[in-house]
């Protein structure tokens, strides 16, 4: 069995994997050979094995050559892509890929996977349409819902034997599944990037401003039964986080530096 290991190879992985379907999507969709023609030259992919005999993929990679037509819907939001790939495919296809060893075909056999991906390929189709061709009108969004997906970001996933909370921050998607009846794949990666970004940006103490909601919630007995007390503090926590003026001002700003590549507009 190899193992992806989160913490190493998470991005770069995606990444990888976003870049190639990006490359075959944008060449079908525009017809021009040379955009992304040099991808190759930009990802390399091997094998490691870790002491305890895990086997390990890495992957190498750096940014897409300014130069070419498109590296800015890459570039500028890595992120976003890698979101979407961790979320929105069907990744349980993907392990017959553990069998193949050679570098250069697992990189090709990673590209037909991807291209074919049911859930994913609808989406990367939807987001060059709107954000690079422009064949189809951008979404209209208003900061309101924007905040809605955001907030689901700051998360209590448990309550400790202690009665304390254990918090996270951008780390799955478990609260959306389990608020949102239809998911909005463009609105939550462009959050996930964003704060990703800027957890620790000065200018906006979003992350301070988390920490101390998370201990006014405290304040509050919330239930003796922990499912319950989980759920109610959960809510309150995303209430709290709705409030935030600067997780507001944050969302604004990074829409307006980036809105070029983005395939929804941010009503204002």
């Amino acid at each position: 069995m190899i193992y992806l290991n989160a913490t190493y190879s998470h991005v770069l992985k995606y990444f990888t994997l976003i870049i190639s379907l990006f490359i075959l999507n944008l060449n079908q969709a525009i017809a021009q050979e040379d955009t992304f023609v040099a991808y190759k030259d930009f990802l390399k992919i091997r094998y490691i094995e870790l002491p305890n005999k895990t086997k390990l993929l890495v992957h190498q990679i750096t940014y897409v050559d300014v130069n070419i037509k498109g590296a800015e819907y890459i570039n500028n939001q890595i992120l976003f892509w890698d979101y979407l790939l961790t979320n929105y495919t069907d990744q349980i296809k993907y392990t017959p890929l553990e069998k193949v060893k050679d570098t250069i075909a697992l990189q090709d056999t990673y590209v037909s996977y991807i291209s074919k991906d049911e859930i994913l390929t609808p989406i990367v189709s939807d987001y060059i349409s709107k954000a690079f061709s422009k064949t189809k009108s951008k979404d209209q969004v208003s900061i309101d819902e924007l905040l809605n997906i955001a907030v689901k970001f700051f998360s209590i996933d448990k309550v400790t034997q202690e009665g304390m909370y254990s918090v996270k921050v951008c780390v799955g998607s478990n609260d959306l599944k389990s608020t949102e009846a239809n998911r909005k794949p463009f609105l939550e990666a462009f959050a996930f990037n964003t704060l990703m970004k800027n957890l620790k940006n000065k200018k906006y103490d979003v992350y301070p401003y988390f920490i101390n909601a998370v201990k006014e919630i405290y304040k509050l007995n919330l239930g003796i039964d922990k499912k319950e007390m989980l759920l109610r503090a959960q809510g309150a926590l995303f209430i709290q986080m709705l409030q935030s003026e600067d997780l507001t001002k944050l969302l604004k700003e990074e829409y307006l530096k980036n809105k070029e590549v983005l395939p929804f507009v941010l009503l204002l």
